[in-house]
């Protein structure tokens, strides 16, 4: 599992098993198909590279890290469904290159997850 932090090392949401989930692991806000992010809009949101969560305009929406403290488990059915639900609706699976910036967007990654 892997943490993915805001600028100031506070966790956002976890990666497991290509889904993206909130900060109680409870509800699935987004997958990733290869390096590129989804949301609940069928579009690509970002990408991940150089561990950093980067949104289609360049600008930081997260740093990723390895969760050290991580005990694997079975993953819940219905956080299997959740992606699933949103993987149906995934129509435009490749993202434009993106110029990674040095700047932190002012819109949380959930939100952007959300659009």
């Amino acid at each position: 599992m892997y943490l993915i932090q805001d600028q100031n090392k506070e966790t956002l949401a976890y990666i497991q098993n290509m889904m993206i989930l909130d900060t109680t692991q409870e509800h699935v806000i987004g997958i990733l198909i290869g390096d590129c992010f989804f949301g609940k809009n069928n579009k690509v949101v970002g990408k991940i590279f150089n561990k950093t969560a980067y949104l289609l305009n360049g600008e930081m929406v997260g740093k990723v890290e390895l969760d050290k403290k991580y005990k694997n488990t079975a993953i819940k059915k219905s956080l299997m469904s959740q992606a699933w639900e949103i993987l149906m609706h995934v129509t435009e699976h490749t993202g434009a290159w993106i110029v990674e910036t040095k700047k932190w967007s002012k819109t949380g990654l959930a939100k952007n997850l959300e659009a």
